[in-house]
């Protein structure tokens, strides 16, 4: 369903030097796949999604979606049909909100692609995430974690086929957080979702795939075999030590990066 040959993007900064964000990338994802992708801030987890999601394309290389090359060239013409197929949930929601209100946020895709029944649609996409006492409310009152509901309710109200996700527990308190986690079980769709919670991994996918912060996909696999690699870990800095003091003795761990 999704094929990146060889990947590389870079971008030229205020001073003129080039900076390289992924290096090198190749891999498939089959469809319905659940697959997590891993690495810390900086490694190009989201400029990953971003080519995955056309908003931007491959400085070199080949991205494929279900067999058409996705680039510059030719991407009018099969952009709203991609639209409607692959949605992305950036990290910040108010990237996504622009509508008055709740109802007109998750009422403006199914407008957009030709939905009957909005409606109805809009009532039942707002049980489904809890935002029934919000649609008459600018989302911009809501706090963080409701923002990121109203942006994946009007994300999913479309129906795609792959979702896209960047950090998404990052605004999410733990109740909520495990709300998603139940939300992503029951769908039955294609799912791209990053994470430097080595913790929330398992419950997000089957298969990882690791970005290093020299922006090189250095693993793709199962979590538990990359967990038991103690020097990929190394290498992706998801693993580090420190020294401990517990009164006159000091002693180093090593431990995981598990926070948000």
């Amino acid at each position: 369903m999704i094929e990146l040959i060889d990947v590389n993007f870079d971008y030229t900064d205020f001073k003129g030097e080039k900076k390289e964000l992924l290096k090198d990338i190749s891999f498939k994802i089959d469809e319905k796949e659940r697959v997590v992708l891993l690495g810390i801030n900086g490694s190009g987890k989201s400029t990953l999604l971003k080519i995955l999601d056309a908003l931007v394309f491959p400085k070199s290389g080949s991205y494929f979606y279900k067999g058409t090359k996705i680039g510059k060239r030719g991407f009018k013409k099969i952009s709203r049909s991609f639209r409607k197929e692959v949605a992305f949930l950036m990290q910040d929601p108010n990237m996504l909100l622009f509508n008055a209100t709740v109802k007109e946020e998750i009422e403006f895709g199914l407008r957009q692609f030709g939905f009957d029944d909005i409606e109805s649609r809009v009532v039942d996409i707002a049980k489904r995430f809890g935002l029934e006492k919000y649609l008459d409310i600018p989302p911009f009152y809501l706090s963080g974690g409701e923002k990121q509901r109203v942006a994946l309710a009007s994300l999913i109200a479309i129906e795609p086929e792959v979702l896209l996700m960047d950090e998404p527990s990052a605004n999410l308190d733990p109740p909520t957080t495990g709300w998603l986690v139940d939300l992503l079980n029951d769908m039955d769709i294609t799912t791209v979702i990053s994470t430097h919670n080595l913790s929330l991994a398992p419950e997000f996918g089957d298969r990882v795939l690791v970005l290093s912060d020299e922006h090189r996909l250095i693993f793709d696999g199962s979590l538990e075999e990359f967990v038991e690699n103690r020097e990929l870990m190394m290498e992706a800095k998801l693993l580090h030590k420190h020294r401990h003091k517990h009164g006159p003795v000091e002693h180093t761990h090593f431990h995981l990066h598990d926070w948000e």
